[in-house]
């Protein structure tokens, strides 16, 4: 088998998945690969020959990049070794593929872990540091950095990322794989909350294994989800049938938090929870001097007319509230 260089790169990919398909010998295929000018060839040759971590997830990104998603899925379904499978669901994650997650999580060989934790012997990867710069540039650009450091303290990192990318089909599909199902309990949750990823939450709060507990990290998901004006979000946690987060958590910084961004329904909720109801006089009145100095007056009113612990207009020793 002997493939023209000069042909066009979808046309080469359609032939090498025809030969995957096929059965073609993989040494076959590997000669094929290296006598072609193209990347995807070039590292889907080094997979062929070679069974150390990385290869599949890196020859899957460069699939991807080029739109070759019919050779992505078949490569994808072939994995050299389990950690090699882990590290391509965090690309499938990333990439919002869903289709891809599922094929290696139900993999017969080397499947990956919906649960995996670990990335020994992966932070130094080519393949790893490609998946630090497609965070960066893409969707998680914006919290890259964070989601960064939460992988190298350890966690469920695809479920964490798909939690953070709002990718409500494939959060299901890792907290419902057949074997090693991730854990919603953690980092997920806060991440979802933030992001005001409602449907998200829900799942992790409703997980059959392992749910997520809205009041975990010190009610940390509340206040989040406070601070970034996610409504229906803090509504879900403080109702939560089991473990609902507490409205005055923290000495009240959800309060604070949405007195001062101007977040008129989740101050009001929060004033009138029925449970662990938070105070408006918290933290010496702290919530009524934010909400004033930005010039949120519905919030300074009802936070001076709340039914219990009313905030004072003198407090912080008489500091000028206008």
């Amino acid at each position: 088998m002997s493939v023209d260089p000069s042909l066009p790169e979808d046309i080469v990919a359609d032939v090498l998945l025809r030969a995957l398909r096929l059965g073609a010998p993989l040494s076959g295929l590997s000669v094929v690969c290296r006598s072609w000018r193209s990347i995807v060839a070039q590292n889907l040759a080094e997979m062929l020959v070679g069974s150390h971590m990385g290869k599949l997830s890196k020859v899957l990104w460069r699939a991807l990049q080029h739109d070759h998603c019919s050779l992505a899925c078949e490569l994808a379904s072939r994995p050299q070794s389990v950690e090699d499978s882990n590290l391509a669901l965090l690309l499938a994650v990333v990439c919002g593929r869903a289709d891809l997650v599922k094929i290696l999580l139900d993999a017969p060989k080397h499947a990956a872990r919906a649960d995996n934790e670990s990335l020994e012997g992966l932070l130094e990867d080519a393949a790893y540091r490609g998946l630090q710069r497609v965070l960066h540039r893409g969707h998680y650009a914006n919290f890259a950095g964070r989601i960064m450091c939460k992988f190298k303290g350890g966690g469920g990192h695809a479920l964490l990322l798909a939690a953070a990318g709002g990718h409500t089909d494939t959060v299901n599909l890792l907290l419902h794989a057949r074997e090693h199902a991730a854990h919603a309990e953690g980092e997920a949750l806060l991440e979802a909350a933030e992001n005001g990823h409602i449907e998200i939450v829900r799942m992790l709060l409703n997980a059959p294994q392992h749910a997520a507990h809205a009041d975990c990290e010190e009610r940390q998901a509340l206040v989040l989800a406070a601070g970034n004006g996610h409504t229906d979000v803090a509504r879900m946690l403080l109702n939560a049938p089991e473990h609902a987060a507490h409205a005055d958590s923290q000495r009240g910084q959800a309060l604070l938090e949405a007195a001062e961004i101007g977040h008129i329904e989740i101050v009001r909720m929060l004033l009138n929870a029925p449970q662990h109801t938070a105070h408006a006089d918290c933290r010496e009145g702290q919530a009524l001097l934010e909400a004033a100095e930005n010039g949120h007056i519905e919030i300074v009113h009802m936070l001076l007319n709340a039914p219990q612990h009313a905030a004072q207009a003198d407090c912080e020793k008489d500091r000028l509230l206008w």
